[in-house]
């Protein structure tokens, strides 16, 4: 009697501490599921918040390769001095950078605190990878523009123009008038002003491209965070 009592005064310890295991297995896996999905959502707000940074990209980059393809097609064959002056005074803007300002911190945070692994799904851990790759080719392009600008640009109308009648249209109005204007008859034929045109042309030509691959590339990130985070996230 007293022997079956302390079997079953052991069996329920084990069934205890075994229940007791399980409860605690099983709230760890339902607290992990929640930071995954947490985790999931938050990526996923950030990638919609870029997806309007390369569209208001996609519109500023088009604009500037236009200026600059109007600009060389004027020095090519200047229709009359009025219209490739008018075509020299759009020169600052043609360089400007707007803003670019992608918002991945959410992704660099996970990978730099291991906290990736809570995403299982290996299409979507590899299509972020691509995803963020393309916002780094980005950077990179915008990284190159402002080089230009500052190392390449800047010089050339300091020596060879009046830069506060080729800055950009939005600063012109704080800048003080020159007593003096640019010698634009010699400008028409400047060889390293049409490189440097040029040169601003295939950067913007290469953004283009980089931010068309974003858009795919976050059609693809975003489809797959969908498909993990169930219905009603979109």
């Amino acid at each position: 009697m007293i022997r079956r009592m302390h079997l079953t005064e052991g069996l329920v310890i084990v069934v205890s501490i075994l229940l007791a295991f399980g409860i605690e297995a099983a709230w760890a896996e339902y607290s992990e599921t929640r930071e995954a999905h947490r985790l999931l959502a938050a990526i996923r707000d950030d990638v919609e918040a870029t997806q309007g940074e390369v569209a208001l990209q996609q519109e500023s980059s088009e604009e500037l390769a236009n200026r600059a393809r109007h600009l060389l097609s004027t020095m090519a064959d200047p229709p009359s001095d009025e219209a490739f002056r008018q075509a020299i005074l759009t020169l600052g803007s043609i360089f400007v950078t707007s803003g670019w300002e992608p918002v991945t911190h959410t992704y660099v945070e996970a990978v730099n605190s291991g906290r990736l692994r809570l995403i299982e799904s290996e299409p979507l851990r590899l299509a972020l990878t691509r995803y963020h790759a393309g916002v780094e080719e980005v950077n990179a392009i915008h990284r190159s523009a402002e080089t230009q600008y500052y190392g390449q640009l800047e010089p050339f109308l300091v020596e060879h123009t009046v830069y506060s009648e080729l800055a950009a249209e939005w600063w012109r109005g704080a800048l003080v008038e020159a007593p003096f204007e640019t010698d634009v008859e010699a400008l028409a034929a400047n060889r390293e002003l049409w490189n440097l045109v040029t040169l601003r042309l295939e950067l913007e030509i290469a953004m283009q491209n980089r931010l068309e691959r974003m858009d795919g590339l976050s059609v693809e990130v975003l489809g797959l965070l969908d498909e993990e985070l169930g219905p009603g996230v979109s």
